[in-house]
């Protein structure tokens, strides 16, 4: 089910235009203050990007839809609304290895449009989403037209490529048990108290993700209930926060930067 961005965020933007009432649509996930957040539109004003966004489209997409192949052409780039999609590349002998793990709002893709011009890694949803796909041809073709605005948008992807890249290195520093305890972080929230996660992926994806095999996070999480966490299936309890927290940063490496496998910075 496809239709046509443009005419999606009309309503929020306040341009002319009929209302979709396609699924995904009527979802309003499309939101120009959502895309304002998104490390590629950084400092754009909105009718700037919905003018990138012209010939776009949005669709949902059920469970394990394949979205791109490595190596072949990057011929758009994608605007994750709502559900999940994982990363991944395949080992010489076939195994899938996950290399992220897509949440929402976010853009993934796009520094293929810059770069080779092929796919590095194949895509693929894990859940029913809603996604943005916007054509490498038309989007390159606004920013030829405006310099200024290539320039913004090469320097905010340059930005966020480098937290990523921070975030990588914390995570080979760190041991399986801590990556585990900053993944956990990532949900829940700020203030010290308990907390109760309901697990988004299978563990096995979650382990994946996290560099480990699944017996490693099974044995992980055991080590946790010394602290005050514990599992039953895909909810986690955290007796207390403060703790979980502590147990991350304080025996991390000292010249680690204190960055949450999200890429979020704790202070």
């Amino acid at each position: 089910m496809v239709c046509s961005v443009k005419v999606c965020a009309v309503r929020n933007a306040g341009l002319p235009g009929a209302r979709c009432r396609s699924r995904a649509c009527r979802r309003r996930r499309l939101e120009p203050n959502s895309l304002l957040g998104l490390p590629m539109f950084e400092g754009l004003p909105p009718d700037q990007i919905l003018h990138l966004l012209s010939g776009a489209s949005i669709g949902i997409h059920p469970p394990r839809t394949p979205l791109f192949d490595a190596g072949c052409t990057a011929d758009a780039f994608y605007i994750l609304l709502h559900g999940r999609v994982k990363l991944f590349a395949l080992t010489e002998e076939g195994k899938e290895s996950i290399v992220e793990i897509i949440h929402p709002v976010t853009t993934f893709a796009e520094a293929a449009m810059f770069a080779s011009g092929n796919y590095p890694v194949s895509a693929e949803t894990i859940e029913e989403s809603d996604l943005v796909r916007v054509r490498s041809k038309t989007f390159l073709a606004c920013l030829k037209q405006n310099p200024e605005l290539g320039r913004r948008i090469l320097a905010a992807l340059f930005r966020w490529n480098r937290r990523l890249d921070n975030e990588l290195r914390v995570l080979k520093e760190l041991t399986p048990i801590r990556r585990l305890a900053g993944f956990l972080l990532t949900m829940v929230p700020e203030e010290d108290g308990g907390a109760v996660i309901d697990l988004p992926l299978k563990k096995v994806v979650i382990a994946n993700r996290l560099g480990m095999e699944p017996e490693s996070l099974s044995r992980a999480l055991a080590r946790l209930r010394d602290i005050g966490v514990s599992s039953k299936g895909r909810t986690v309890e955290v007796a207390d926060i403060g703790k979980l927290r502590a147990f991350y940063t304080d025996e991390r490496p000292a010249e680690t930067p204190r960055v949450f496998p999200s890429g979020r910075v704790a202070t």
